[in-house]
């Protein structure tokens, strides 16, 4: 009889150990579905979870230090004034602190921001899983989330650093944020044609066809249905873009009727 060989199991081990955060972030960018295949087997979420927060941080200080933040808050409370939502007495009142806490204003949504959109996110995803009949782990939907948002995120905020660098701060309305990359095709429409070339509606529905959108639906889809048993990934892409869609409705009403 031969002796049992004690290292046998060694390889199968190391074939199935977690890999680390770098790992799979650059696994997301170069072979998806294979690394949150990966992710379902060990959906660790606090490493990611700190990665988020110090992304958030870092773009919101970035963010800070760019752009003339109490000129802006008082562009905004002009608007405000204008359309009738505030006194100039209000505007008087409030506008110092605004400005003197406008950093933190901006700095606390970037660092939990995206965490609280993960959850929201990984919640329906759960929710629209389990309408398809499917099963997975909350954990494991949650960990797939954070590393898309975080792989997107990367990319995005570069790209605005590069773009911010050039562009004159006074030119830049922070709720319009996005637009400066002109990733979507409200930016794109508004820079051939004028601001004023299609209805208000028409160009903030323009807006959320975002090309850094699409990509993370893309991710979600992937990573969803790798995660999950029972889930085609155009399953997952068609719930995520419904829900997508009805969001930019109901945000472009409400910022029609805003404007």
């Amino acid at each position: 009889m031969q002796p049992e060989n004690k290292n046998t199991s060694v390889p199968d081990m190391d074939s199935i150990r977690p890999k680390n955060f770098f790992s799979r972030l650059g696994g997301v960018y170069f072979s998806p579905r294979e690394t949150f295949t990966e992710i379902g087997r060990s959906p660790g979420v606090l490493v990611p979870i700190i990665a988020a927060i110090i992304i958030g941080l870092a773009s919101g200080f970035y963010l800070t230090q760019s752009l003339d933040l109490e000129s802006l808050a008082a562009a905004q409370f002009e608007e405000m004034v204008r359309q009738g939502r505030m006194t100039q007495e209000q505007m008087d009142q409030q506008l110092p602190m605004m400005s003197r806490f406008a950093g933190v204003f901006l700095m606390i949504p970037a660092a939990l921001g995206s965490l609280v959109l993960g959850l929201i996110i990984a919640g329906y995803a759960k929710l629209f899983s389990t309408f398809a009949g499917s099963e997975n782990r909350f954990k494991a939907v949650f960990s797939v989330t954070l590393y898309a948002m975080i792989a997107v995120s990367i990319i995005q905020s570069a790209l605005l650093i590069i773009v911010l660098h050039f562009k004159n701060p006074q030119a830049i309305d922070i709720n319009n944020i996005n637009s400066v990359l002109a990733s979507n095709m409200g930016a794109v429409v508004a820079g051939l044609m004028g601001e004023d070339a299609l209805p208000k509606f028409v160009m903030n529905l323009l807006g959320y066809v975002d090309i850094f959108a699409i990509w993370m639906i893309a991710l979600f889809a992937i990573g969803y249905s790798a995660v999950s048993r029972k889930l085609k990934t155009g399953t997952a892409a068609v719930w995520l873009s419904a829900a997508y869609a009805l969001i930019a409705v109901i945000g472009s009403l409400f910022r029609g009727r805003a404007g």
